[in-house]
Formats: structure tokens, sequence, C-alpha cells
């Protein structure tokens, strides 16, 4: 079978362990397309490919996520990283996760994607795309701003926080969590919404219905628009955010062997090892 061995070209680390178990790949017979994510012929490189496996950390299967998803090839994560909690597998795990794979052993996962359309008050609209979040927040100013918010075009509310997060389950542990979101199990298509730091606004999560539209529109500034914690971009007065469910989804690998998401989030979250998994 053909793979993508999917990198980021600044570390080392994961420049040689992809080096390294492309060479056994090979050597067990598969056809390995070692392949760089921000590649300007990324969907060349890796067509035909049946699995991408990404070495890195959960940053990494984020910028995975948001490349390899349009073009529907699964992923499968090596954690070289600390928390591991999206790249779930380890590098001595990896030969045998391959062996699974080969042998049909494995099914794929959709995790939701976000697709958010910034509308400046001035120049070209920007579309993008993330699998954890899409993040209204406040500049380098240290003050709340207020965000006007509506929901399938209709008036919800004005927040008045240090920022707003609209998740998607995935996302859910990640900073929504941190900031007193509801979690969500990764397979759910709801999507979230949680205002960080709210004054005076209304201070409870909203989950929503996978096909509703949120308009977000900047009423103060300084503020950012942030993409996954990844990608940012600086925002005005008038400024709005359109974001909805991706038609794209991103495809987890998961193996007969695999741990299961509820053993993971104890573990790499809650911090709870001991106990049934």
């Amino acid at each position: 079978m053909k793979l993508a061995f999917a990198i980021r070209p600044d570390w080392d680390v994961a420049i040689d362990a992809a080096r390294e178990a492309a060479r056994r790949a090979r050597a067990s017979g598969h056809a390995v397309a070692e392949v760089r994510l921000d590649s300007s012929a990324l969907a060349r490189e890796v067509a035909g490919a049946e699995v991408a496996i990404v070495f890195g950390g959960d940053g990494t299967m984020l910028r995975a996520a948001r490349s390899l998803a349009p073009l529907g090839i699964p992923i499968l994560g090596v954690n070289l990283g600390r928390l591991g909690f999206l790249a779930g597998g380890s590098i001595e795990e990896l030969d045998g996760f391959l062996a699974e794979i080969a042998a049909g052993r494995f099914s794929c996962e959709d995790r939701t994607l976000l697709e958010a359309k910034l509308r400046p008050r001035s120049g070209a609209d920007l579309d993008v795309l993330a699998l954890n979040d899409v993040v209204v927040a406040r500049g380098r100013e240290v003050r709340s701003i207020h965000i006007d918010v509506k929901i399938d075009g209709a008036p919800f509310t004005v927040y008045w926080a240090d920022g707003l997060i609209v998740a998607t389950a995935t996302g859910s542990t990640a900073y929504g969590m941190s900031v007193g979101g509801p979690l969500i199990i990764p397979s759910s298509r709801a999507i979230m919404m949680v205002p960080v730091a709210p004054h005076l606004s209304f201070p409870n999560a909203v989950v929503l219905d996978v096909d509703q539209t949120i308009a977000l529109e900047v009423l103060d500034e300084p503020a950012r628009l942030s993409v996954d914690g990844q990608e940012e971009h600086d925002l005005r007065v008038g400024d709005r955010i359109e974001v909805r469910r991706a038609k794209a989804v991103a495809r987890f690998v998961r193996t007969a062997t695999m741990r299961p998401f509820l053993t993971l989030l104890r573990k790499k979250i809650l911090k709870e090892e001991g106990g049934p998994a």
C-alpha cells in the first residue's frame, strides 16, 4: 500500500523519525512518499496514498488536518511532543499500527472541521479551516472587547469579554475546556461557543446544531482572529467572521490496538492513571 509520511520541516526530531520509519516501511513492502505539510505541491505528492502518517505533536496534527482533510486522506499521528492527545500513537507502536492497517484492521473516525470566512470592512475575504477552534479575542491591550453574535442571521447577544471561542467537539478538550466549556465526545458534529472572561455578559457555553452558522462582528479594536492557535489575523471594528461546519472532515485512523478516546482523556487530560481503562 502507499503511505504518506508527513512532517513539519522545522523539527529535526520529526525529520529523523520519519526518515527511519520510512526506511522500515519500505523494507516491509510499502510505497512511501515523504512530504512536508507546507509543500505547495502537497496534493500531487500525496496522491494515491491510503493513509498519511503524521510525525510530531498535537500542533502538527492540527496543521495536518487543515492540509490533508480537503484531500480526503485519513491521518494517523505519531506523537513526538508532550501531550499526544491528537497524535495518540508512539514511534514504538508505529510498525504494529502499519501491520494492522495493511491487514485492513482499522477504521476511520470523522472529525468535524470549522470553516471561517473573514469579511473585513475593507480588503478581500479570507477563508480558513480549523480542527479545534476559531477565536476572536482582544489584541495587545489588556481590556475586554465587545463582540456582536448572530446565529443563523438572528441576533443572539453582544459579549463583553476577553474573547469568544467557537470550537468543534475535537476542540472542546482544548481552549474551550480550559475556560469552562463542556467536554464533547469528538465523534459528535456539534459546535460550541464559549466566552473568555465575560464581564457582565452571558457566561455560559452554548452548544449549537451542526448546521447552524455563527456570525461574529468586532465592535472594538485592537482585536485578533486566531485559528487553531496557529494562524492569526488582525481585526478592525466592523470586521465580520462567519463560522460554520466545513464540508471537508478530518479522518482519524483507528486501529484495533489503539487506546480509545476515553482512556486517552483520563490519562492525558484528567491525569487519572488508575482504574479500569
